[in-house]
Formats: structure tokens, sequence, C-alpha cells
């Protein structure tokens, strides 16, 4: 461009003219009018930077690579995020740290593009050419002429221009400045993805871990040390929203003495949370509500009824059917809600989520401005679709709970709360075969608690009976048999009133499976009997099998093999009879196998399980025959045939391993460990136990992980390395404790205890094994509590205190009646009859040895019940 003095006016393109000549030069002076050049203003307008700014290193990486870059054009970047994310802390300290590499200066403007009323960029351009030097009278006054002096006055500058809270591109297209050497760094709600060479950087939460590391500035390392737990919930309670945590965070510097947790106390109510985050001229509901006034009416409806679902996330089809409104309409609609990043998408297409906080504000405007009539019809909208949908037949149901789940279980316990008790109940009743399949026990009891008192509110005994039930089957399968048992049993009962014969007898199996896992043979047996019985009156061979097979584990285990082997034998002939698939023929022969290698019958079991690998080859299940082939390998370890053995090991161990089977790698390695130990091979069995503990996935598989750190324990107790023991037991409690395993952590107790006992830490062995008993009790096996009591006993005994010795002997032969271990209870009687004589109480000492003596005969009378030895089956 050349300046030329006659002309008043120069033409800058085919569509705008400036009033007077821009003249640039490679100095970077910049004149409007006159001969002379006038030096320009270096504008630094960006905002004081905060010094308890937290983590964001992987923005400040990408802004500081794409510098680097030799571009023809500038660098723009997007920061897009919900309220509150802190785009704006970002951008100031993006600017801060960069401030150096733009010579000329920096230009800020607050462009209020969330709000209703967002900044004309007329008015920015005004102002940035203001703050640039260009005098009022040198402004163009169209809007135009505006925007080409701005970018004709930067043409050569190296200015970064920091656009805060952008509306959309229209708003910051043209305040962008044009020269390679400049950038833009603009944040906004929306990710403007329309803006051409932008970079788009979208703005999340924060970790824990800058939470926490955000409160240790703020408030100082030592007011936190010793309130982590707080610290971590204070973070989740505020959803790591870095606003959120900054207004807690500013009430507790203004409280010096208040300790965090009575700020946790303060925010844990939902109703009140809100109201609680604000400090000064700052709220979160102020900061949100922001947002909600520059939407449309059809917007804000959707809005409010986002606020309403009842999960961390939501389906298109769940809002429509809160707002009764059609699916397309509800979809285009969260898209612009996420755009404006009041919600965002989820995983997967057709979902959405939104932050904890903005659900309460959603919900809160919900409660403001809808009938509360229309709310409760919302609700029961969705409820009644998720009850519809859970009784169609779907082959995609399964995988609609599992994405669905926390609002099911949501509307189970809302149900309940509104008195909906069908809607209720009946949901509980369907979702109970999906936490089963799942392993979800902890939801499952959380419906079906909900359930049964809906069900018994509106009187539906069928619903009550459901309900218990399922109660019973979760609380089982979270080990809590005494819950079981009484939530069976009350099932039961109900079920015979109603005279429904299938259904009592499934409750007596799951009382029956209930009844072995607490050792309480006789109820076991009893329940089994019946269930069979009712099976076969009614004509069904599935539940008859099923019956008889658990019969049979159970009598094998009580040392009953010839018994237990006819049941197994029954259930192959209604297996055979029924024409059953191989799956179901697998798993019969491996009951038939183990119970005769428990009896001794090694060749009659490798028969078995030959039979059962076949079946499952058959079936093509590769986990099944990995563990027929285990087990088959044990078996042909005991014979001695070590060659057979170790190559049957390997199969099953390549099997394994094929199926990524974790559990299954460390079962066969710990059992081939257990056979170098017994065989004194320790180095070869310490390599084994250290090649599990190296597993890929094992930390996933705390039992087995549990199981291997006893066991290898177990082993240097054995060498008497006790300090090498105790370490590992220590590891092996500490992974028991955090997993809740309650079998597993009874087991290494008692190890722990006999280790101490060995080394002569009578008082320590004494206490391990009184908490071992305890949990035991708690837990409800009568076989665990026995092995504990028998543990405390010793322990009593070395320390010479007879008579508490003798106390626990009672109550452990109680249990092992119980169990019908009648040798066990003869070894027990004698004990107590031996103790008692040493305390010179003869009468005692009389009355255990005739208990010993009644318990030979129970024993004898067994054996003699047995209808053929068991070689001749």
């Amino acid at each position: 461009m050349q300046q030329e003095e006659e002309r008043p006016n120069l033409r800058i393109s085919d569509h705008a003219t400036v009033g007077k000549a821009v003249v640039i030069e490679h100095a970077g002076h910049v004149s409007l009018s006159g001969p002379e050049l006038k030096q320009r203003r270096r504008p630094l307008q960006i905002p004081r930077d905060i010094p308890e700014f937290t983590g964001r290193e992987g923005i400040f990486e990408r802004i500081s690579e794409s510098l680097t870059i030799n571009l023809e054009t500038p660098a723009i970047w997007v920061l897009s995020g919900m309220a509150g994310v802190g785009k704006t802390s970002i951008a100031i300290r993006a600017a801060n740290r960069h401030s150096e590499r733009f010579p000329d200066g920096i230009l800020y403007a607050k462009l209020a593009g969330a709000g209703s009323d967002p900044a004309d960029p007329n008015e920015i351009l005004v102002r940035f050419l203001k703050d640039l030097g260009v005098t009022l009278g040198e402004i163009p006054g169209d809007y135009e002429s505006l925007v080409t002096a701005y970018r004709t006055l930067l043409a050569t500058k190296a200015i970064l221009v920091v656009l805060d809270d952008a509306a959309d591109t229209a708003q910051v297209n043209d305040l962008i400045p044009t020269s390679p050497r400049s950038a833009a760094l603009i944040t906004s709600r929306r990710p403007l993805a329309t803006l051409p060479g932008a970079q788009s950087i979208s703005v999340d939460v924060w970790t824990l871990d800058e939470c926490t590391q955000f409160l240790k500035v703020l408030l100082g390392a030592n007011r936190i040390a010793d309130s982590i737990d707080e610290v971590h919930e204070l973070s989740e309670i505020c959803g790591r929203l870095p606003l959120a945590l900054r207004i807690a965070g500013a009430q507790l510097l203004r409280r010096p003495l208040w300790p965090l947790a009575r700020m946790v106390s303060r925010l844990r109510d939902e109703q009140r949370r809100l109201e609680v985050l604000r400090a000064d001229d700052i709220a979160i509901r102020s900061v949100f509500a922001t947002a909600y006034e520059s939407l449309t009416d059809a917007q804000s409806r959707i809005f409010r009824a986002v606020g309403l679902t009842l999960g961390f996330s939501f389906s298109v089809e769940s809002v429509a059917r809160l707002t009764d409104a059609d699916e397309y309409f509800v979809e285009d609609a969260l898209e612009d809600l996420a755009d404006r990043h009041l919600i965002s998408p989820d995983d997967m297409p057709g979902r959405f989520k939104i932050h904890d906080l903005m659900r309460l504000f959603a919900k809160e405007r919900a409660i403001d401005q809808d009938a509360p009539m229309a709310i409760t019809e919302s609700v029961h909208r969705l409820l009644q679709w998720h009850l519809e949908i859970l009784e169609g037949s779907s082959p995609s149901i399964r995988k609609w709970v599992r994405l669905e789940r926390p609002s099911l279980v949501a509307g189970v316990l809302l149900a309940n709360e509104k008195h909906w008790d069908y809607l209720c109940w009946k949901t509980a009743d369907y979702l109970a075969n999906f936490h089963s399949t799942e392993r979800d026990y902890s939801d499952w009891i959380l419906c079906n608690e909900a359930g049964l008192v809906a069900a018994r509110r509106c009187g539906a005994r069928e619903g009550e009976a459901l309900m218990l039930g399922g109660l019973g089957q979760a609380s089982r399968s979270l080990n809590r048999f005494n819950d079981a048992r009484s939530y069976l049993e009350d099932s039961l009962k109900v079920f015979r009133d109603l005279k429904d014969l299938e259904r009592c007898a499934e409750v007596l199996w799951e009382i029956g499976k209930t009844s072995s896992s607490q050792w309480d043979v006789g109820r076991a047996m009893s329940a089994y009997r019946e269930s069979v019985e009712i099976y076969t009156a009614l004509g069904y061979p599935p539940g008859q099998a099923r019956a008889l097979h658990a019969l049979g584990h159970l009598h094998s285990g009580i040392g009953r093999h010839d018994e237990a082997l006819k049941y197994f034998q029954e259930e192959l002939a209604l297996a055979i009879k029924a024409s059953a698939n191989s799956n179901f023929l697998s798993t019969t022969y491996q009951g038939m196998a183990s119970c005769l290698a428990a009896g001794g019958m090694l060749e009659e079991s490798i028969n078995a399980y030959e039979k059962s690998i076949s079946e499952a080859q058959a079936a093509k299940d590769k986990k099944a025959l990995g563990i027929r082939l285990a087990r088959k390998a044990s078996v042909l370890q005991r014979m001695g045939k070590a060659d057979e053995a170790g190559a049957t090991y390997e199969e099953a161990l390549r099997l394994a391993r094929e199926q990524n089977d974790t559990a299954g790698i460390a079962w066969i390695l710990h059992n081939l460990a257990d056979n170098h130990e017994r065989a004194k091979k320790y180095e070869e069995a310490d390599s084994l136990y250290a090649d599990i503990l190296n597993t890929d996935g094992i930390d996933e598989v705390p039992e087995g992980l549990i199981n291997t750190l006893h066991c290898w324990a177990d082993s240097h107790i054995r060498r008497e390395n006790f300090d090498r023991a105790i370490e590992l037991l220590d590891k092996a409690q500490d992974i028991a404790r955090q997993h809740d395993r309650a079998p597993e952590l009874i087991k290494v107790l008692l190890c722990h205890s006999a280790a101490l006992q060995k080394n002569e830490n009578i008082a320590e062995a004494l206490s391990l094994a009184r908490e071992a008993a305890d949990i035991a009790t708690s837990y409800g096996s009568a076989k665990h509590l026995a092995q504990c009591l028998r543990r405390v006993g010793m322990s009593l005994r070395g320390l010479n205190r007879i008579e508490g010795a003798a106390k626990i002997y009672a109550e452990k032969m109680r249990l092992e009646v119980l169990m019908q271990q009648h040798e066990s209870a003869r070894e027990t009687a004698q004990e107590l009859s031996s103790i008692w004589t040493e305390l010179g109480d003869t009468d005692k000492a009389e009355f255990y040895s005739a208990r010993a003596s009644e318990f030979t005969r129970d024993a004898e009378r067994v054996a003699s019940e047995e209808r053929k030895p068991l070689g001749s089956h």
C-alpha cells in the first residue's frame, strides 16, 4: 500500500474503504492521519492470574505445541466446557504464560455469550481500536469499515486476542486477528465447531488429585492433612467442578475453625446444596441461571425434564417419555443443550449425561416452574415405560438394562416413595434376573427391600414372597447366610399358603444351598429332598436333577460318598432319559468323578472325568474343559502318574490362557505349586506362586490372589520361615478386608494365628483366632466357626486357661453335631473328657466320654446304612 497525500480515501478492497489512509511500516507503527507515524499503545489487558490455579497441563501443552508450528494463519484455540469448569482461568493462565510471544500486546474482552444479552461485536471492535491507540475521531462509523480498520491495524503485529464467554462463531469471527504472528484464545460454552481454523479444546472437571491439590494450596497443607477422606467427599459432592470447590473453599477460608467435615455435612443435603454453594457475590445457581435464561421455551422445557431423569446418564427415549414429546424433537433439543454444555453426550449415541450440580439446578427449575401434577405424571410415565420394557422380549433388553440400571434402581425406590406399589414390586421382580446375572447384589437387595414394603402395603402376597425370595438369594450371594435363611424361610411360608408348589420347590432348593453353606446338614438335606419330591410330582426333570446334584455334593462333603454316588447316578439317569445336552452331562459326570476321588476310588474317578471331558468337548465349552482337565490331573497326581498329570495340567493351562481366564490360570498354577510343595520341591513351588502373583489381571481376582498368598505363607510356616510367612499373610489380610472376602479372611487369620502359636506368641495368636471367630459368627458358617473355635481352644490351652478352653470345645462339638461330622465330634468329646479329668471334675469327664461313645455309634450306623461298598457301583 502506498500513501497518496492528495487522495482523502484509500480503497482497501472492493468492499470497504477507510476514511483515512492507513500506513503500515515494518516497525509496526501505525497512523490513521497525518504525515508522521504515531507510536501506538501496547495493551496488556489480561486479568490477574490466581495463585491456587491447579492442573490443566495437557491443555497448556497443546497450546504450546501449536505455537511452535510456523503457520500461515493465526493460531486459534476454543476452550469449551460447562459453566464453572474453569475455562476463563485457563485462558488467563495461558495468556500470561505466553505473553512474551506477543510483543504487541494482549487484548481481552468479556462477551457475555452465555447470557441472554451477549456483547455486540461492533462495540468490542470500537474498544479494541481505542485500546490500540486509535483516537475516537479516527474510528470508522460503520461495522464493515471497523472490521477492515481492525484487521489492517493488526496485519503485521504479534498480538493475542482473548475472547471470554463467546456466544457463537458470528460473535467472534471478526474479532480474530489475521496476522500469522498473532493468535486468538476463545472460551465458550459451545465448541464453535464452524469457526474456520480453530482448534477445539474440551475442558472437563478436575480429577480427584487436582481437587486435592487445589484445596491444599487454598487452605494450606496442615488444614487438610488429617482430612483426606473429607477432601475427597467434598470434591465428589461438588462434582469436581472448579467453581463449586472454589466457593466451598472460600467459605472454609472465612471460617478457619471449621473442620472440613462440617462443610461436607452441609453439602450432603441435595435440597440445600445449591444454596450452600455461594460466597460473596458468586453463586453456582446464578452462574447456571445465566445459561438457562438464554434458552428458548422448548429448550428450557427439555432441560427441566432432564432434571427429572434418575440415573447418571439418560437416553433420548427417557426424556421423550418424561415430556410426552416426539423423540426426534427431543433429540434435537438435547443436542443443542449439549452444544451449550448444559449437558454432554455420553459414550453411546442417543445417550447423554449431566453434571450432578447442573442436574440439581434443572430439577429445581422444574419444581419452581412446572405444576406438581405435571411432574408426577411425567415421572409415572417414565417408570411405567421401564416396566413395559422389562416385560417385553427385546433381544437387546440385557444391554438396555445395563445402560439404564441406575435409573431403574432409582425408579423402584421412587415408586415405593410415591406408593405406586404394583409398579414398585413388579419392576423389582423383573430386575432380579438381571441383578443375578450381573452380580449386582447390593442393588438387588435395595430394590427388593423397597418392593417388599410396597407388596405388603398393597396386600400382594405373591409379590411379598417373590421379594423375600430375592432378598434371600442376594444375601446368600453376599455370604450373609443368617439373613438369607430368614428371608427364604419366610418366602417358603407364603408360597405354601398360596399353594404354589413350583415356587416352593425353587425356594427349598435355595434353602438347601444356603443351609449347606452354613453346614446345617440336617436342614439342607430335608430342603433338597422335599424339592426333589415336588419336582417329581410336577414332572419337571431339570428341577429334580438340580436338587439330586446338590444332594450328591452335600453327602460327599460330609464323607458319605456311597450315598452321594447314588444321587449322582439318579441325576445321570434323568439326564439320559431327558436327552440332556452335553453341558448338563459334563456337569453330572464331574460331580460323580469328584465324589469317587473323595472316596479314594481313583481309577473310577478318572473314568468319570474322561466322560465329563468328552461331553465338555462336545459342548465346545473350553472353560469347563479346562476345569475338568485340571481336576483329572489332580487325581492322576494322587495316583503317582506324574508325567501324565503334568501333560494334563499343561493342556488345562493352555486352554485357560487361550480364554484369558485369569482365575483359571491362577487355580491351575496353584495346584501345580501345591504338588511341588508336598514333594518338598520348594524352589519350584515358590517359582509358581510368584508366577501367579505376576499373572496379568490377578488383582481383579481377589479370591485367587488371597488363596495364593495364604498357601504360599502356609508353605513357609511348614519350613519355619515365619517372618516371610507373616509378610505374605499380612498382604492377604489387607486384600481380604479391602474386598470384604469373609471366608478367605477367616482362613488367613487362622493361618496367621497358627504361625504365631508355633513361634510361641500365643497371646497374639489367641487374639487373631478370636477375631476370626467373630467374623465366622457373622458369616454364619458352622464349618468356619468350628475351625476358629478349634484354634481359640488350642491357644487357651497354651495359656493354661483350661476352663475357657472347655467352653470353647463344647461349642465346637455342638457345631460338629450340626454338621453331622461324627468323627470330629467324637475327637472333641474325648478332648473335653480329658480336660475335665485334668480339672478334677469326674462327672463331666464321664459325660463327655459317654458322648464320645455315642458319636462312635452314630458314625458306625451311618456307615452301615450305605447299601453297597463304593467300589461295586
